[in-house]
């Protein structure tokens, strides 16, 4: 079940799709967007969002922290951005990436 948070004094969305207690990884997309994987980078965990307001007036990020990444692991994001659930709330085009704007009704607030 997928679970959205947002704290408006922080502009910080954090979006949970699965729960667990092993280590996770975090891959950023951006300076402001990041994804979390399990270990083996097989199953997407969540994404937290910096500054989620201004991210939804400004469509199309360029992937800049993603290009950084080893080439094994930039695949493996794109591929699964591709599909859901991270494909519900990111949206890739070449080297750029969009935020969905997340319904009010389906944050739940801390």
């Amino acid at each position: 079940m997928v679970k959205i948070y947002y704290d408006p004094e922080g502009d910080l969305l954090e979006i949970q799709f699965a729960r667990t207690t092993k280590a996770s990884r975090g891959i950023g997309l951006t300076d402001q967007i990041t994804v979390f994987y399990d270990e083996d980078m097989e199953v997407p965990l969540g994404l937290t969002a910096t500054s989620y307001a201004k991210l939804l007036a400004h469509p199309g990020l360029p992937l800049t922290e993603l290009l950084d990444a080893p080439e094994n692991i930039q695949q493996k994001v794109r591929q699964s951005l591709q599909c859901l659930p991270l494909g519900r709330f990111l949206h890739l085009e070449g080297n750029v990436v969009e935020l969905e704007d997340v319904r009010m009704s389906e944050i739940v607030h801390p």
